[in-house]
């Protein structure tokens, strides 16, 4: 379906209804990133990312919180944002999210450490801490929306700008930036120019992109129960390096 389609048929969705319809979701998508609501790489997959910005446009021009005609006329005609303190809600590459969501598990129900069985106690895609930087506790659970919320919190607070230290960080195009971002939040923010890390570092020094598929796949702890789990993470991550700005 397209916005055109909305109007044509006079439909009426929620915004969740983008996780179904890819094309839909795509389209909103490159109209959001054009008006500077949104950052990165309009592909299609509808996360807490998008629905924040599609949820900003809509305030932004008085709308209802709904997928309508009303909506999706103002959303191919527009040209600017009215509200002139509306910018973009995040930096972080979109592609990256969804890859960690790929691979982490999501809990809505808070646990404690597996290892210890004490603290720190975690909760939705590995969230210790709450908004207001307080623990969580057994027996508090949340939503599937609080989760990816605090995902890109955590996301934006404690591994951007780790990784916007690295030389290249502003040169990468929103697939590499979404890769090392998934690397970082697997094996730590800080892996540039830390022990261990050698190869990596190098590689990302010399722009020696020749070398970043054997690379990624050095770090997947060889010869232990977790090296095939690891092995297909380094393995998605190469691919969405080397995959082109289209």
């Amino acid at each position: 379906m397209k916005l055109q389609d909305i109007i044509e048929l006079n439909k009426s969705f929620e915004f969740d209804y983008l996780a179904q319809d890819r094309e839909l979701a795509q389209q909103v998508q490159i109209r959001l990133v054009e008006l500077k609501l949104l950052s990165g790489v309009a592909d299609g997959a509808y996360g807490p990312i998008t629905r924040q910005a599609t949820v900003k446009f809509a305030q932004a021009f008085d709308l209802a919180e709904l997928l309508n005609a009303a909506f999706a006329e103002n959303l191919i005609e527009a040209t600017h944002i009215p509200n002139s303190s509306t910018s973009i809600l995040t930096s972080l590459p979109i592609c990256g999210v969804e890859l960690i969501k790929r691979f982490e598990g999501c809990f809505l129900n808070a646990y404690p450490d597996p290892l210890t069985k004490r603290e720190p106690i975690t909760i939705g895609w590995g969230s210790t801490k709450k908004r207001d930087g307080s623990p969580w506790r057994l027996g508090e659970s949340i939503s599937q929306q609080q989760a990816d919320e605090l995902l890109i919190l955590q996301l934006e607070k404690s591994y951007l700008p780790d990784l916007a230290k690295i030389p290249c960080w502003s040169e990468l195009n929103p697939n590499q930036q979404g890769a090392l971002l998934s690397f970082g939040y697997n094996l730590g923010s800080k892996f540039y120019g830390a022990p261990g890390f050698d190869s990596i570092t190098r590689v990302l020094k010399n722009r020696d992109w020749t070398k970043i598929r054997e690379t990624f796949i050095k770090y997947r702890n060889p010869g232990t129960n977790v090296e095939k789990g690891l092995l297909a993470r380094r393995q998605a991550e190469a691919e969405l390096f080397l995959t082109p700005i289209i």
